[in-house]
């Protein structure tokens, strides 16, 4: 490589200038995006759309450094789900807060590869800064804990580690060793993760027993006391309770309070995936929802839901320090060096996380506290939450329309009932159908989640832009597309 090519890949003036032709095609998508000007979703279906995309691999270039900007705005951003546009209501993927993109741009650009201190010394103090004050909001005075790319990998790590506390000799001498079989009680409304990893944990899907919920998608007390109780008769040993804070399907919350009371008198291991539901600390009007997180043994916590920031932000965090190094044990001489002392060991954050290259996740959330405050984040999750509030009492309010439940987060699910008695199969396939033409015909993308044998339609309001006129119009074209399917 010549001089003159190398002196091309690093160029610092085409990055400048292509950076700052970037930032302003991203400020116009922003705005028209956050009007509802801009396309929601292109529909295509994938196999179609991805004619589009089988090109051969480039042998030279084919775009300028000037035409960067150009190229993104006309083949990429218009072939994208619009997340900040008022009518993106389906999951709790948040748009992210501009200033936290461009914080995000930054930590891309240091590349800080977070396995040990010296490899990303100061992304290791804005980290440790954060678990702190992440700690604090959840009641432990010497909480510890790492972030993680997701809440699933949150979940896992924080099973890991309670399965040591049972266990601890599964990590050398495998699973064979363990005498009887290990349990994890949940909700039956438990996120998918919790499943995955004992999957992956080698203990079975079969090891997580659902513990019935309430009316309100809420873990029955009573109903986890008999499951633990059935798990001593059959002589199993239960390795965690886990409990969620803000569950998926409808954003319920658990009785923390008289869960974690119940694990404490039965020494039993409480993890708390909190991964939705958790921001809600930050808000003295509802952080109450959340009491008795503080009994927790660990707690999951994801920052790109109500905290707004870019994909993925996640924090599995520990009620005592000692607890978060038992997840994981290794020995990797070009890493951890038996001379470092104690104090250099407890900065070397991949001793405690799945990963070894982490990328600098924290930036952009300190960046949000400097500019913005508890008390600023806090009246962004208060303003949705009352969006949610408001649209559930629209719903109500409109002939034809069904509530599931009054929403504790800001997750809602509905149905529209027609305009004649169905069946229940007949039904559920009419909530799928709208929602499908919904997204097809780009108007507006919202989710479906089956519980107990009934299809609903399910919103999570994550963009403060989503006003009344929205879920005025959103419900209108539910009932015009309800009601063509109904007489097609």
């Amino acid at each position: 490589m010549t001089a003159s090519e190398l002196n091309h890949l690093f160029d610092t003036e085409q990055f400048r200038a292509s950076g700052h032709a970037l930032i302003d095609a991203l400020a116009e998508q922003l705005a028209l995006e956050l009007q509802g000007n801009a396309s929601l979703i292109q529909w295509q279906p994938p196999l179609d759309a991805e004619q589009a995309w089988e090109q051969e691999m480039p042998e030279h270039p084919v775009l300028d450094p000037s035409q960067l900007s150009t190229w993104l705005q006309q083949e990429i951003l218009p072939r994208q789900l619009a997340m900040h546009h008022p009518h993106s209501m389906a999951h709790q993927a948040a748009p992210p807060l501009p200033f936290a993109a461009l914080a995000d741009l930054v930590a891309s650009f240091s590349n800080q590869a977070m396995a040990v201190y010296e490899t990303g010394p100061a992304a290791t103090l804005i980290e440790r800064q954060l678990i702190r004050w992440l700690s604090t909001m959840i009641g432990w005075t010497h909480g510890a804990g790492v972030f993680t790319s997701g809440g699933s990998q949150a979940n896992l790590t924080a099973l890991l580690a309670a399965r040591h506390t049972i266990a601890p000799h599964i990590w050398d001498k495998g699973i064979t060793t363990v005498r009887g079989q290990l349990r994890i009680l949940t909700s039956a409304m438990s996120h998918y993760s919790i499943s995955r990893a004992a999957g992956m944990m080698g203990l079975g899907t079969e090891a997580v027993i659902a513990v019935e919920v309430d009316a309100k998608g809420r873990m029955s007390i009573e109903a986890l006391r008999q499951a633990h109780q059935a798990c001593i008769t059959r002589d199993e040993y239960v390795m965690a309770v886990v409990a969620t804070a803000g569950c998926t399907a409808t954003g319920s919350i658990d009785p923390l309070q008289a869960i974690g009371e119940y694990c404490r008198t039965q020494g039993l291991w409480l993890h708390i995936d909190a991964a939705h539901g958790a921001s809600a600390l930050l808000s003295t009007h509802h952080g109450p929802k959340l009491e008795g997180i503080a009994l927790a043994d660990s707690v999951t916590w994801d920052a790109h839901k109500l905290l707004y920031m870019p994909a993925t932000l996640s924090a599995v965090l520990f009620r005592n320090k000692a607890s978060s190094y038992r997840a994981f044990s290794q020995d990797a001489s070009y890493l951890f060096h038996q001379e470092d002392d104690r104090e250099i060991q407890d900065f070397n954050i991949s001793a405690r996380t799945l990963e070894c290259t982490k990328r600098m996740m924290g930036l952009q959330l300190l960046v949000a506290f400097k500019l913005y405050g508890r008390q600023g984040l806090a009246k962004l999750i208060e303003h949705v939450f009352l969006l949610t509030e408001q649209f559930a009492s629209l719903v109500t309010q409109t002939a034809g329309f069904e509530l599931l439940m009054p929403p504790e987060t800001n997750i809602i699910c509905f149905r529209y009932l027609g305009n004649q008695p169905l069946a229940q199969g007949a039904l559920n396939e009419l909530q799928a159908n709208i929602r499908q033409s919904l997204l097809h015909r780009g108007l507006f993308h919202l989710s479906q989640v089956s519980i107990d044998g009934n299809t609903w339609l399910r919103c999570t309001l994550m963009n403060p832009y989503t006003q009344a006129l929205h879920q005025a119009e959103l419900l209108r074209h539910i009932q015009q597309i309800g009601d063509e399917l109904l007489t097609s």
